[in-house]
């Protein structure tokens, strides 16, 4: 599963999604609708922090 963890004004996000492309399009909707510090983290480790840029 790939993590996908950030901030809203109520605190912490943190969802889950089976695969890399939803966790990146899940990421985009959250940056998109204000979340900050959105990061996508991979079964391995790897952190994924671009899409934020595409997004904005």
């Amino acid at each position: 599963m790939f993590e996908i963890n950030g901030f809203d004004t109520a605190g912490v996000v943190s969802l889950k999604r089976p695969s890399l492309a939803a966790a990146l399009k899940k990421a985009r909707e959250l940056v998109e609708d204000g979340c900050w510090d959105v990061q996508v983290v991979d079964p391995t480790g790897r952190i994924y922090t671009s899409f934020e840029e595409q997004a904005a």
